[in-house]
């Protein structure tokens, strides 16, 4: 039985131009926004970015850009 393997890279490529979530290693802050771009290293750059502390909506950012070895998790809005 052979399953294929998606690559978490992959899967994030994909995820450009979507509304996706990212959670960083700071205090339980995450980002919402536009996924615009994401390179080899995880770097994203969002736009239309809204901080989220804790489940609440924080301050209107626009754009940002994340460095890929601060991120804890990347997951789509749905």
């Amino acid at each position: 039985m052979a399953t294929s393997i998606v690559l978490p890279i992959k899967k994030v490529f994909s995820l450009v131009d979507s509304r996706i979530i990212v959670e960083i290693k700071d205090e339980e802050r995450k980002f919402q926004g536009r996924l615009m771009a994401v390179d080899e290293y995880l770097n994203i750059h969002l736009e239309e970015t809204v901080e989220l502390v804790g489940n609440e909506r924080g301050r209107n950012l626009g754009t940002v850009v994340i460095r890929g070895n601060n991120i804890l998790t990347i997951s789509p809005v749905i």
